[in-house]
């Protein structure tokens, strides 16, 4: 099960976009300290869900004998390990804790901008445009989803371009 950790990353993200170095290092030293008790705090729960999901099944005394014999077969190659790092969570994943409040980010200053020149628009953090069209992000998903119209186009494109007996194939040869 992942811990979901609240606002503690979106506070390593306000730590990390200061863009002096040496503030930034002290900001990100600072966010440590004051991340740490909460991650210490996680960790008896984020255990006890370990034990729950490695135990689910393994109550009876067939199922742990089952149980047994895997965690002897898998034991030298998985070590416990604990990761704390920035990922995306999957829509069916299960998940313990708080999720972080959603932010919006500013845009940097245009590079003709004059220096020191105030931000002037958020952008939303979603990857919607404003105009209404859509993103090459989600051109490409379509055709990479087997159950859309674009899978099957660009599945039979690619059979095209690599049959010799069509004229895609030459085509796309500069011919």
């Amino acid at each position: 099960m992942t811990t979901v950790m609240g606002n503690i990353g979106n506070d390593f993200y306000s730590a990390f976009y200061e863009p002096d170095v040496a503030r930034r290092r002290e900001a990100l030293l600072v966010w440590v300290e004051s991340a740490a008790p909460k991650i210490q705090a996680a960790v008896e729960d984020e255990l006890k869900a370990f034990v729950e999901w490695v135990c689910e099944e393994r109550w009876t005394e067939e199922g742990w004998k089952r149980g047994e014999e895997k965690l002897h077969r898998i034991q030298n190659d998985y070590p416990l390990v604990m990761d704390i790092r920035l990922r995306r969570l999957g829509l069916r994943e299960k998940y313990i804790g708080q999720l972080p409040d959603r932010v919006e980010h500013w845009s940097p200053a245009p590079i003709s901008a004059p220096a020191g020149e105030a931000l002037t628009k958020p952008v939303a953090a979603s990857s919607i445009p404003d105009d209404g069209r859509r993103s090459p992000n989600d051109d490409r998903s379509d055709s990479m989803n087997p159950n859309n119209d674009a899978y099957q186009a660009a599945t039979d494109n690619r059979s095209d371009q690599m049959n010799p007996n069509n004229d895609a194939y030459w085509s796309s040869r500069g011919r």
